[in-house]
This record gives C-alpha cells, sequence and structure tokens, in this order.
C-alpha cells in the first residue's frame, strides 16, 4: 500500500491545504491513503477521519513535532488517545529530542525523524541522529525540500538500519500531495499498522517523477566512500531502503496491497 506519510492540514499554520484537497490529490495518483501531520496539534482528528470516509480513502494522523534538534513525525497506535503536545511533552519548550522520541515510544508509538538534515528549518537534527535512541525510521525524501540533504538522511538511516520513508510535506497545495510516499509491504488499515510496519522495517521510500539514472551512473555513484567509510549502496538506506519510480509506474505499487 501506498501513504503519503507527511501531510499537513489547516492545524498547521500557514497550511492552505485542506483535508478533501490532499486526500483527492493522493487519489489522482492512485495512492491508498495519507497520514495528516500537523506541527504541534493532533486537533483535526475528528475532521481528517471525516474527510477520509468522504474521499474513500485512509486518512491517517500523527504529529510533527519541532524538537530542540530536528523535526520528528509521531505516530501512535490510538490517536484519539493521545493527549494534546503540551500535556505529552511538558509545558518547557523546545522540547529534547531524545525525550520526544522516549515519551512515543512509552505510549506503544513509533517516531520517524523528518527530513533531518534539511537547513530550510530552524533546528535540523544533522548528526545527533546518531545519537537517539528509538527511532523507528528516517525520512528520507521530503518533496517540499527535495535537495542533497535527503541523500544524506539515507546514509544515516543505512548506518542504523532503519528503514527510508517518503513524505512530501505538502503545506501549500494539492500538486504537492504525493511527490513522495511510503510503500508498505502489508495492508494498512490503521494508524497501528504503520507502527508495526515501521518497526518490523516492512516499508520503503517512493519518489513520483523521478527517473532512475542508468546503470553506468548508477555503478559510479554506488562506488564513492560513505560517511562511515563503506562502499554505498546505491541509495538504499536500512532495513527499508530507497525505492525510485517514475510517475507512470506508480499504479504498478498500489495495486501490491
Amino acid at each position: 500500500m501506498l501513504i503519503d506519510l507527511h501531510v499537513h492540514g489547516p492545524q498547521t499554520r500557514g497550511c492552505t491545504l485542506q483535508p478533501a484537497q490532499a486526500l483527492a490529490a493522493a487519489k489522482a495518483l492512485g495512492l491508498d491513503g495519507v497520514l495528516f501531520a500537523d506541527l504541534h496539534s493532533m486537533e483535526g482528528l475528528e475532521a481528517y477521519r471525516a474527510a477520509g470516509r468522504e474521499a474513500g480513502l485512509l486518512a491517517l494522523v500523527g504529529l510533527e513535532v519541532a524538537a530542540d534538534h530536528g523535526h520528528y513525525l509521531c505516530i501512535f497506535p490510538v490517536p484519539a488517545q493521545v493527549p494534546a503536545p503540551a500535556q505529552l511533552f511538558g509545558s518547557a519548550t523546545p522540547w529534547k529530542a531524545q525525550e520526544v522520541v522516549s515519551r512515543v515510544l512509552s505510549l506503544g508509538g513509533a517516531v520517524v525523524a523528518a527530513h533531518p538534515y534539511d537547513r530550510a528549518i530552524e533546528r535540523p537534527a544533522g548528526d545527533l541522529l546518531f545519537t537517539l535512541e528509538g527511532l523507528s525510521a528516517v525520512q528520507a525524501r521530503h518533496a517540499r525540500h527535495a535537495g542533497s540533504h535527503d541523500d544524506l538522511a539515507v546514509e544515516a538511516a543505512d548506518h542504523l538500519n532503519l528503514p527510508c520513508v517518503g513524505g512530501s510535506g505538502a503545506l501549500g497545495g494539492p500538486a504537492e500531495v504525493g511527490r513522495a510516499a511510503t510503500l508498505f509491504r502489508d495492508p494498512v488499515r490503521s494508524e497501528a499498522d504503520v507502527v508495526a510496519q515501521l518497526r518490523a522495517g516492512t516499508a520503503w521510500c517512493v519518489e513520483v517523477g523521478v527517473t532512475p539514472p542508468p546503470p553506468e551512473a548508477r555503478s559510479s555513484r554506488s562506488a564513492g566512500p560513505r560517511r562511515d567509510g563503506r562502499e554505498g549502496r546505491d541509495g538504499r538506506g536500512g532495513r527499508g531502503g530507497s525505492v525510485q519510480r517514475q510517475r507512470s509506474e506508480r499504479t504498478s505499487f498500489s495495486s501490491r496491497k
């Protein structure tokens, strides 16, 4: 199943994307659903669920947290039972990254390091990623701010033996939805299924509109030294790895449910 694992909605300041627009765009691309992860808010839960029922698509809900170092997608098995962020993490901000991860894990959730090397955000995680205990995955493709930082995220996931996942980070309009997504091996019916598969490593990153380089280019790229001195592996990261497909090939993935 294909899910855009990082989409914003009205609860995120500055977001002009409406839930119905996001879901319609995802459906048009052949996705099976989206996960709405507003910044520091899960108050849109019921509205997102209603929009999902109307669209006939999965509307999952998580939470994006801006910590002292990095942003993190927090996904809970039963989001309706999760307290507000101030109750969950404390009133003193910015919250410490390790405390965010530990607290989410204590509630049975999963934590994805969101675009950890993206300097477009105020305090990116960077190599602090290697000190965090309990991460479930790394967002290796972030379509809104795509760039070389995505390649660093792939390398970090590989070093940490974590799955790579993808999400568009859609914020400004429906055209942004689905440009990066996550392929899950097994059916996803709820947030609990997402948590279980992230922990099991049965998730892969998918890009839209990206043509893989020719074999000789891939061989040349994979031969270079890595951050930790080992040979590169052609862009594949950790247990989940990275999958690149052109838009025309997209529907072949969504049929594998």
